[in-house]
Order: structure tokens, then C-alpha cells, then sequence
């Protein structure tokens, strides 16, 4: 079924990139081009042009930097220096992401948290996906802007069962739990308060959302055109070259297999009618590319949410 365009989507735009090779091509990701070879090209290319069409020409404003997935790809001082420079120069705020952490993750991070607080630029963010990580920014570096990320809403979001429960026409009261996002429960919003986070973020989920955050006082963000189905500290890609007694251990050796390869995986059977059938494996995470009717349904749970801001992921987001 066709999906019926909003009247109209009031969006700040943020491009998200993720590893330092990228600062030397924004220009051309500002353009939108996309940055995959054969095939990914082209479908990178389809979801721009479901993305222009839905939500209307890009109107930047911020430029997303980092990673949420794994600790061991956070920047380093330099590459956020750069990166702050790069978006500067190009007239955008500087948002940092974070991942989920361990302690030696969250001490790799404070000589960076350090360095951003130092600008005193009151439009820096950091996107916090991990508590110890909300607690060291509102602790020790207030200045900067917090935003709960994505992987800190644990609502349902495989690919491969939601879009059944959803055309199957599942009971009104249990799409509904599926759309309200515990965020925005009353005790959440008082610790949402206390940290003083005044965003949150989300994937753009198949369900969609049934909650106004405009009326709610919070600023809301959704990612497009990659989302994540699952991530954990193992990486499985990295174990490859292990012994196997070695393999699928947190504390593996790293050799940054992640920026050389990536898993194309199939769901065939689907556990239920409908689903999504195609995953893109890098690293620890496991990721989909979203459609052009899922890019659809994310303008218009963004018109009717009050969410305010499209993250434009400009590549597989690890």
C-alpha cells in the first residue's frame, strides 16, 4: 500500500560518518553520493532518492561523528579534533557518538570528553549509548549536550518478525505496547531529567512510534537509511583468523577486520510472513538497509511524533 506523503516534516538533517578516512570525501557525502561499490552503490543510491523524496532536500545542520558500536573504534583525540575542524569549516555543530562500553572504554573516552568540553561551543553533543558514559558527561563535563542513543531504547526491532505482526493486523493493544517506548515513561523522563537529557534517539522501527515528544518536552532523532538488529562485544568477523579456542571472546585480538569485510546474510524461511530478508554483517553488529516504503513510514511517524531531526547514515555505521 502506498504510503501518503505528510503535509509537512519539520527536520534538522545531520549526516552521520564514522570512520576518519570519511572527513577528506564531506563534500560529496554532503551531496549525498553514495559511498559503496557494484550493487551497494545502486541500493545506496535508491534510499538517497527515498530519502530526498520523503523527507525533501537535505538541510544540514550537524555533523555526527564516532562510533556506537564498538569501543574499540572510538576516535581518538586527533580524529575528533579533525572531525570538529571538518564540520566547522562546514558550518555544521560537531555531535560525537559513543558506544556501550566497558571501564577501559570509558577512560579511552574522557581525554576526548576533555577536549570537546575545553571548546566551551555550547552546540556540542555526545550521543551516549551506555550509562557509565551519561554518567561521566553530566558529571564531569556538564557544558556538554547528552543525547540517549539508539541502543538505549530496547524496544522490538527485528526485521524479520515485526513487518508480520504489523500487516497481520496484530491486536490493537499489543501494537500499541510495540510503539510506546519506555523512554517516555514518567519515571524514565525524571532520569532523563536528572542527567539533564533533553533527546533521545531512535532506529527507524517498522512499528513506528505512538508518542508525541513535542508534547513530552523531549527532542527525538531516527536513523536512516541503515538500522541495527543486533550488536554484542564478540565480533565475530574478527575471530576468523583465531584458533578456534581463541574465537568469540570479548578480549580477542583486534585487527580491524571490520573496515576490509562485510557479511551479506539471507532469512530464508522467515520466521514469519513479511519480513526482511537481507542483513549486512560488520564487526560486532548486524545491520539492514532500509526500503523505500520503511523510509516512507519513518516521515510520517516523524510529522506525527514530533521527531525533529533525520540522522543520515552515510555508510554501514561500524
Amino acid at each position: 500500500m502506498p504510503i501518503s506523503m505528510p503535509e509537512s516534516i519539520m527536520t534538522e538533517w545531520a549526516l552521520a560518518l564514522f570512520r576518519p578516512s570519511d572527513l577528506a570525501d564531506l563534500p560529496a557525502h554532503l551531496r549525498l553520493e553514495p559511498s559503496r561499490p557494484g550493487l551497494a552503490r545502486a541500493r545506496q543510491a535508491d534510499a538517497r532518492a527515498a530519502v530526498v523524496d520523503r523527507f525533501g532536500p537535505p538541510a544540514w545542520q550537524r555533523l555526527y561523528f564516532g562510533q556506537e558500536f564498538c569501543e574499540r573504534r572510538a576516535p581518538s583525540v586527533s580524529e575528533v579534533r579533525r572531525a570538529y575542524s571538518a564540520a566547522v569549516s562546514a558550518g555544521l555543530a560537531f555531535t560525537l557518538l559513543t558506544s556501550y562500553v566497558s571501564d577501559d572504554g570509558v577512560d579511552r573516552l574522557r581525554p576526548v570528553l576533555a577536549w570537546l568540553s575545553g571548546l566551551e561551543d555550547a552546540r556540542v553533543e555526545v550521543v551516549a549509548n551506555d550509562w557509565g558514559v551519561v554518567r561521566v558527561v553530566a558529571r564531569e563535563h556538564a557544558g556538554l549536550r547528552l543525547v540517549l542513543g539508539r541502543l538505549m531504547n530496547r524496544m522490538l526491532r527485528d526485521p524479520r518478525i515485526v513487518p508480520g505482526l504489523v500487516e497481520a493486523r496484530a491486536p490493537g493493544d499489543a501494537l500499541a505496547a510495540l510503539r510506546q517506548p519506555s523512554l517516555t515513561a514518567p519515571v524514565s523522563r525524571l532520569l532523563l531529567a536528572r542527567f539533564g537529557i533533553g533527546r533521545v534517539e531512535f532506529d527507524n522501527l517498522i512499528q513506528g512510534l505512538d508518542t508525541d515528544f513535542r508534547a513530552i518536552g523531549l527532542g527525538a532523532s531516527v536513523y536512516v537509511p541503515y538500522g541495527y538488529v543486533v550488536s554484542g562485544r564478540a565480533c565475530a568477523i574478527g575471530s576468523l583468523n583465531q584458533p578456534a579456542a581463541d574465537q568469540f571472546h570479548v578480549g580477542a585480538a583486534c585487527r580491524r577486520e571490520c573496515l576490509q569485510y562485510t557479511v551479506t546474510r539471507r532469512a530464508d524461511p522467515l520466521p514469519v510472513a513479511g519480513g526482511h530478508h537481507e542483513y549486512l554483517e560488520r564487526g560486532n553488529t548486524c545491520f539492514y538497509l532500509q526500503d523505500a516504503d520503511a523510509i516512507g513510514r519513518a516521515a510520517a511517524v516523524a510529522s506525527r511524533s514530533g521527531i525533529d531531526r533525520l540522522v543520515y547514515q552515510a555508510d554501514l555505521p561500524v
